[in-house]
């Protein structure tokens, strides 16, 4: 009997501090969202698996700070937070613990199950979202581009893991995010695709037989020539396979047939969501502090440094109160502590007191405690035949008589009161 295929581990695992550099995002909604705000937020939360926090169940009362609170114990490095106001839906993204963060507005969006509605044959696996997506920034770099586009840069590149084409194996790389700058409108368009590899120099039906599983049916042929022939023409998709879009595999792939050294065509397949950005400004803090740019509000240079030093007056002003009442905090410890030792004393003190009273409560009773009498015994002959009185004798003598008398009476009385009743029996037996 054969033995079961024991799986072996082909990379090497990765180390305590590679695993603590690895970004890590949660994407949460704040206040009051509708429903396709809701599913939105777990769209983007399929695209940031696996390092992120996909089962996540927030409340409406939480806060920032709620969450600022576990970042440190749970590793996290980056905050995806939707809401939605009157006017729209809006994105903050902000890093742990101290920022920045980008706020957009989201002008359009579309789900995850809209765009792989609009698909013929769409292409979900669940082992795509085991692995992290490849991150491509489009049109970001430039001469002309101001310094708010730098920080969106860097922001949205360090929210991703870093790759090492050198020491990556093929196969993890399934899926890629795409963050495309539109410089005529100002817009960030955000895609989610997966990657797909077809062989490239055949027809349709060669590419059926090659790529599914099962065979395809031929009832419907008399030669396979038939089915080859019947989609020899080229369609769109097979004119960008060509040889000038194709690349050689470096490495296996996942896939059927698609081995090393293979000549194969990559294609992108669209998974959803998307999502049409745009910029409106960027704070230093995480949700809070210098405003850093701004799409909307222009400030001259006087403006700003009146602006920094209003903030910076805040800031010395919470410092003070904070301080204030970190010395309220302690004085009232420190009072609480004395209060319990004089407490403490005091009751000491009273215990003694009261136990030397009662020392000498219990000496004063004892000396005050009357003698008890000593108990009389009389003997048989005190009582002799020579003390009794003889008055007492005959009184005696003539109570018991009386008392026989009387008991004599009742007994007579007893039984004349029977005898009507022995009469009253007798007569109905006769009868």
């Amino acid at each position: 009997m054969g033995h079961g295929r024991r799986k072996k581990r082909t990379h090497a695992v990765p180390t305590q501090e590679e695993l603590e550099k690895v970004p890590r995002s949660l994407v949460v909604k704040s206040g009051l969202v509708g429903q396709a705000v809701s599913e939105l937020v777990s769209d983007v939360r399929r695209v940031m698996e696996p390092n992120t926090a996909s089962r996540l169940r927030e409340r409406k009362t939480n806060k920032i700070r709620d969450y600022v609170a576990v970042s440190s114990q749970l590793g996290l490095s980056h905050m995806l937070l939707f809401s939605q106001t009157a006017t729209g839906t809006n994105l903050r993204i902000g890093r742990f613990p101290r920022g920045p963060t980008l706020y957009f507005r989201v002008n359009k969006y579309s789900l995850a199950s809209d765009c792989l509605s609009l698909q013929k044959t769409p292409h979900t696996s669940a082992a795509e979202y085991n692995t992290s997506p490849l991150i491509i920034l489009n049109n970001f770099a430039g001469e002309n581009r101001g310094n708010e586009l730098k920080l969106m840069t860097a922001m949205l590149q360090n929210m991703f893991p870093s790759i090492n084409p050198s020491s990556m194996r093929l196969s993890e790389a399934r899926r890629v995010v795409l963050f495309n700058y539109n410089e005529e409108t100002g817009m960030v368009d955000f895609r989610h695709y997966t990657i797909v590899v077809k062989p490239v120099g055949v027809t349709k039906g060669v590419k059926r037989v090659i790529m599914s599983k099962n065979m395809p049916s031929l009832a419907q042929f008399d030669d396979i020539s038939d089915y080859v022939l019947r989609e020899a023409f080229a369609s769109e998709s097979d004119i960008e396979d060509g040889p000038e879009n194709s690349v050689t595999l470096a490495q296996d792939y996942v896939g059927r047939n698609n081995t090393k050294d293979q000549q194969r065509a990559i294609r992108l397949m669209e998974l959803g969501p998307r999502m049409e950005l745009r910029l409106l400004k960027i704070e230093g803090g995480l949700c809070e502090g210098e405003v850093i740019h701004h799409s909307y509000v222009h400030k001259t240079k006087e403006e700003v440094e009146q602006t920094e030093k209003m903030r910076q007056a805040n800031l010395s002003r919470l410092a003070q109160r904070r301080q204030q009442q970190q010395e309220n905090v302690d004085r009232k410890k420190q009072e609480k502590k004395e209060s319990m030792s004089k407490s403490k004393t005091k009751e000491e003190s009273d215990m003694e007191e009261n136990g030397s009273d009662q020392d000498v409560e219990n000496s004063h009773s004892d000396s005050e405690k009357p003698a008890k009498p000593e108990k009389v015994r009389l003997a048989a002959d005190d009582f002799g035949a020579d003390n009794y009185d003889d008055d007492l004798i005959e009184d005696s003598q003539e109570s018991d008589s009386a008392m026989a008398v009387d008991s004599d009476a009742e007994e007579n009385a007893v039984e004349t009161s029977r005898q009507p009743k022995r009469a009253k029996t007798m007569k109905k037996k006769k009868r």
